[in-house]
């Protein structure tokens, strides 16, 4: 009897022993799994981070510079845009500001003339009255009188609309003239249209 009893303790042990073994090896399967989870997310966070070195910087816009040809060319037609407006602003409203400046825009025309034939560059003018080579220009001056016969007031708009861009216009062009003698008759006329547009600014 006592030998049983021995024998069924010993079973018992050995038991025991074998399902501590199992847990205990659980564990470890259950660990390294976890370590390997682990591993893997943070080399996921470190892949998911920029590579500041792959980051291009924004491209940087490229001057565009014209010929003296080509900037001369589109200049005397725009002072020819403002001639021929304010002439069917004057001739609608009568009002004498256009009648002066008007004026004035034949002799800025007559300025940059000058450029054109000591380079002997032909004059790209229509004499008809608003017609014009240059397809922006054009299409600009059927706008602008389009505009301007709506109203006296909105033909006071239209002028300050033009000088604006005229000024606009020969300072973009004076940042790149070399010839002296262009850039002369730029500021001459950048002076003549802030004059102008101080006159329009006054009739609205």
């Amino acid at each position: 009897m006592k030998k049983l009893i021995v024998g069924f303790g010993t079973l018992i042990v050995l038991v025991a022993l074998i399902v501590s073994v199992l847990i205990f090896r659980g564990n470890n399967s259950n660990n390294a799994d976890i370590v390997e989870n682990t591993e893997q997310q943070s080399t996921f966070v470190e892949l998911s981070e920029p590579d500041e070195s792959s980051v291009l910087e924004p491209a940087k816009e490229t001057p565009v510079v014209q010929s003296t040809d080509t900037l001369l060319l589109y200049l005397i037609e725009e002072e020819k845009l403002a001639h021929d407006v304010y002439t069917v602003m004057y001739n609608t409203y009568g009002a004498r500001v256009f009648g002066n400046i008007l004026e004035s825009e034949s002799t800025h025309q007559s300025k940059v003339l000058t450029l054109l034939e000591a380079r002997n560059i032909q004059d790209p003018r229509s004499s008809e009255l608003g017609v014009f080579k240059n397809v922006e220009l054009q299409k600009l001056y059927d706008d602008l009188v389009a505009r301007g016969l709506t109203s006296e007031l909105e033909a006071y708009r239209v002028g300050v609309a033009i000088e604006e861009k005229d000024i606009a216009d020969i300072s973009a062009q004076l940042a790149y003239a070399t010839d002296q003698d262009v850039i002369s008759i730029l500021e001459l006329l950048r002076s003549g249209s802030e004059n102008h547009l101080r006159a329009f600014n006054k009739q609205i």
